[in-house]
């Protein structure tokens, strides 16, 4: 019997704590109920009633102590420890309650019932009746976890140095800077990334954790690192103050911690400090372009910064009103401080993604224009920022200019071998020019720099699949899916993790679950060109002619798409025998 275990576990779970603050809470009560009693001249048994209502709550107490924890989610069962709940503290507080439910009609009968009134009595029968019901519903209620697992394969145990950075909690007095801390926190991630000889979990997985209760030892082996980097961010006014510790996966002990009380100006030098100290911890060493990576120089002017986050979150949702609403912070950023080399890769970002998806074909030279001028602009700034790389290569790609495009690609993945954008985009590019082999290496060069780009497997399940190789395509949509679900678990309202899922699904996996995804995206974004196309795309693929039929009529009805593209898009194959997609083609006007 591991006594020092039993004891850690019960400090863990705050019972110590509880059995303290229950014993004064008790007293106080005793002392304030004596004399209100006898200076009302109330008879002696509500004192009576009192004593054994403090000893029924004792043992109640102690066991939701042990099984619940009171979090910023609201009341969560108490996750058991790395290595398993001990078994003595639980049967112990097992007994202990049983032993207090047990004496408790002995005690009631003994002060009260034998000598109290009917009135009394059926108040008691009430009162219990209401705490046994109320008892067993919070107990047997379906709890929620602390920290979901994520889908797939058994985690396995941190090779080398490994940090996973946690979404950074808000404690600014209005609690309205999340989108803020989420800056920060990613922003620290993509300064990590960076770094070789450091293995960094993605984005989607670490911020699953988000808002919920973390044991770092669950923690770190759901996510196979050895550390985690968390943190709070408090703003007010002009002054922020960051908190940060980096915490040992294998004992949750502390391995480095610091608090920074700076001007909001000096935001970057706080995540580049974070940065340096997780390094510096881990005890890695730095190359010179390394360094300059961990700096990112950013921009002085909070708001300008506060609006490209913004940006960055709109572009991610992939949805035509995101698009739209990314162009305007982006430009709003850049208005601000015209040198934000980061805000003009974001503008040549939005330009491309709406390009790419037929959105604006009617104002398609000015997004041309203005995303090739933005990505210049941005390199001109910084020449050696890999996103602004990626961006002008994307542009490019769409003028014409492939080779200065190819160019571009290999470069940024020798500045940042570590950012996953230019090895998708890369791959993307690949792919229309016929090199499917050299994309298909790209694209899991991407899902090994990141494992939840459900984007990437998804392409990689529609390459396979046209080369014959169906085992590799079955592979890949599995490991889709299993992107897909940790995206939808950290965001359920994201279509495009919707409808790509449903296309694996469909293709090779649960068909039931795959028309509830588009069903679900459809009710999330019903009048959205790019989700009415890829749902339509999704049932065609499915066999539901008339129901594709019908969607591809609504998406057409928005006024967007590209009559090219959707006459050869392959997920549209089944539909082009059928007078009625002639007609619908028709309307197309670009």
């Amino acid at each position: 019997m591991d006594t020092t275990r039993w004891l850690e576990e019960l400090r863990r779970r705050r019972v110590f704590r509880v059995l303290i603050g229950y014993g004064i809470a008790s007293f106080a009560i005793l002392q304030v109920v004596e004399p209100v009693m006898h200076g009302l001249h109330l008879p002696e048994w509500v004192l009576s009633i009192v004593v054994v209502a403090l000893g029924i709550g004792f043992p109640l107490a102690v066991t939701l102590a042990w099984a619940f924890d009171l979090t910023s989610s609201g009341i969560e069962r108490t996750r058991a420890a790395g290595g398993g709940v001990p078994q003595g503290p639980r049967l112990a507080l097992l007994l202990l309650g049983l032993g207090g439910i047990a004496a408790a009609p002995g005690l009631l009968y003994y002060f009260v019932w034998r000598d109290g009134s009917a009135p009394v009595r059926l108040s008691l029968v009430a009162a219990g009746a209401a705490l046994v019901a109320g008892g067993a519903a919070l107990f047997f209620r379906p709890g929620r976890r602390s920290a979901p697992p994520p889908p797939g394969p058994a985690p396995r145990e941190p090779q080398g140095p490994s940090v996973a950075v946690l979404p950074f909690a808000d404690m600014s007095p209005a609690k309205d800077q999340d989108f803020f801390c989420d800056g920060i926190a990613e922003e620290i991630l993509n300064a990590l990334c960076g770094v070789s000889g450091l293995r960094v979990a993605a984005r989607s997985s670490s911020f699953q954790f988000k808002g919920r209760s973390v044991d770092s030892r669950e923690a770190s082996r759901f996510l196979g690192v050895s550390t985690l980097l968390e943190g709070s961010v408090r703003k007010a006014g002009d002054t922020v103050r960051v908190a940060a510790q980096l915490v040992s996966g294998a004992d949750g002990y502390q391995i480095w911690s610091a608090s920074f009380d700076r001007g909001l100006e000096d935001i970057f030098a706080i995540q580049e400090e974070i940065a340096q100290a997780v390094v510096r911890a881990l005890k890695l060493q730095l190359s010179p372009g390394e360094e300059t990576r961990l700096r990112r120089p950013g921009t002085k002017n909070l708001q300008a910064y506060e609006m490209y986050l913004k940006g960055r979150q709109f572009l991610m949702s992939h949805a035509e009103s995101g698009f739209r609403f990314a162009r305007q912070m982006f430009r709003g950023a850049i208005e601000l401080d015209p040198g934000y080399a980061q805000a003009h890769a974001g503008l040549a970002d939005t330009c491309f993604m709406s390009l790419q998806w037929h959105i604006e074909e009617a104002r398609a030279e000015e997004f041309r224009a203005e995303g090739l001028r933005a990505s210049e602009e941005a390199l001109r700034i910084d020449p050696d920022l890999a996103e602004g790389l990626v961006a002008r290569a994307n542009m490019l790609s769409l003028v014409g200019r492939g080779e200065d495009a190819e160019r571009d690609f290999l470069r940024a993945t020798e500045l940042n071998p570590a950012l996953p954008d230019a090895r998708y985009f890369y791959a993307r590019f690949l792919w229309p020019a016929g090199r499917l082999e050299e994309a298909v290496r790209q694209f899991e060069e991407a899902v090994r720099l990141n494992p939840d780009d459900y984007a990437s497997f998804a392409l990689l399940v529609t390459l396979h699949h046209g080369a014959g190789e169906e085992d590799k395509a079955r592979d890949a949509a599995r490991r889709t899916n299993a992107a897909v679900e940790r995206r939808l678990r950290l965001t359920p309202d994201d279509v495009r993790a919707l409808y790509m899922g449903a296309g694996a699904d469909l293709r090779y996996g649960d068909r039931a679950r795959g028309f509830e995804r588009l069903a679900r995206a459809l009710d999330l974004m019903p009048n959205d060109f790019s989700t009415l196309y890829n749902v339509a795309c999704g049932y065609a693929q499915a066999g539901e002619s008339e129901k594709a039929l019908d969607l591809l009529d609504r998406a057409v009805a928005t006024g967007r798409g590209f009559r090219r593209w959707i006459e050869n898009d392959a997920d549209l194959a089944p539909l082009r025998g059928s007078p009625r997609f002639r007609a619908i083609v028709e309307r197309v006007k670009y």
